[in-house]
């Protein structure tokens, strides 16, 4: 009798049970003692989702509403460099879906060999229990956006705010404050993985570092760069706790960055492009210096994630400049 999908793994670990049974205190034994696994270095058969009416598929379809996301606690993940990086930074996955054949190191009966990229190694090798094979169709049905990338992960969002930050003595922050579009905030999370910066903070609690698109502009820089969501004056005051000069953005100030002091214990505010930070981090408890980037054209404001770069970059060079403290 043909078993269902589900039941595939489960079969061979009866089998494995019954040809070997296992005895306590002895080889073979699931308990007290050591097992010898006949069956350790065969890979065992993995779920098959064909349906797009399967209710994981339904799950995965639901996640893609942020606001369904958020209130599950869950985090999706698409390609597989930013499956990678998701695992290395601890994440904790609940499903890797894959397209049949493609998590395969090796090719089966009736498959041909696929190359697999060092991330996609990396991923099915790291989280082989977590892998699910679906049809061509449903990963369509469960990608983000119209190209599907090979490989979506489901995660458990991770519980990082200011209390999980670890930071070096003179350490970078930079701050986004405000920043409304995930493809902006993704690209100054890769900004601040490219100049060295030691965390990112996003303004106000509520802002989402998870979007898909905040994932896919970063190249997965969401999950190797360590980061927090705050509200602005719990970001204020745990920065001057910890001894931090805070420099803003403004394009009303009168002092060019390249006469600010970007050394030691530093964060950048960073605001929007369209609003700036108006009254944001303007306050009589906390010193908030104000800086600006010279703009010698006609316009007046830069994006968001190049403003970072800009900035970040200054205070890398100032910093090798000054060298070791």
């Amino acid at each position: 009798m043909a078993l269902p999908p589900g039941d595939m793994a489960l079969s061979s670990r009866r089998i494995r049970d019954t040809i070997f049974p296992a005895r306590p205190g002895t080889p073979g034994c699931l308990g007290p003692g050591p097992r010898f696994d006949p069956f350790f270095f065969l890979p065992l058969p993995r779920h098959l989702l064909t349906s797009t009416s399967n209710p994981t598929v339904k799950h995965l379809v639901k996640m893609r509403d942020n606001r369904a996301r958020r209130r599950a606690g869950r985090v999706l993940v698409d390609g597989w460099r930013e499956t990678q990086r998701a695992i290395e930074s601890g994440l904790d996955a609940i499903g890797i879906y894959v397209v049949a054949g493609r998590g395969d190191a090796t090719p089966t009966h009736g498959q041909s060999a696929h190359p697999q990229s060092d991330a996609e190694r990396f991923v099915t090798e790291s989280a082989a229990r977590a892998l699910v094979d679906v049809s061509p169709t449903v990963m369509q049905k469960i990608a983000y956006g119209q190209s599907e990338r090979g490989v979506v992960a489901e995660f458990a969002a991770p519980e990082w705010g200011l209390s999980e930050l670890r930071l070096p003595d003179a350490g970078l922050v930079l701050v986004l404050d405000q920043i409304e579009k995930p493809g902006n905030i993704g690209a100054a999370f890769r900004c601040a993985d490219a100049a060295g910066a030691d965390a990112v903070i996003l303004c106000p609690a509520a802002a989402d570092r998870f979007n898909p698109n905040a994932i896919r502009n970063s190249l997965g820089a969401v999950f190797s760069v360590p980061s927090a969501t705050a509200d602005e004056p719990d970001a204020k005051a745990w920065l001057a706790e910890l001894g931090y000069r805070i420099c803003a953005a403004r394009v009303e100030s009168s002092r060019p960055l390249w006469q600010a002091d970007l050394t030691g214990r530093l964060a950048l505010v960073i605001g929007s492009e369209a609003r700036g930070l108006g009254d944001h981090w303007q306050s009589d408890d906390v010193t908030v210096d104000a800086i600006r980037i010279p703009m010698a054209g006609n316009v007046d404001s830069l994006n968001a994630s190049v403003s970072a770069a800009v900035l970040l970059y200054e205070a890398k060079r100032q910093r090798q400049v000054a060298g070791p403290n």
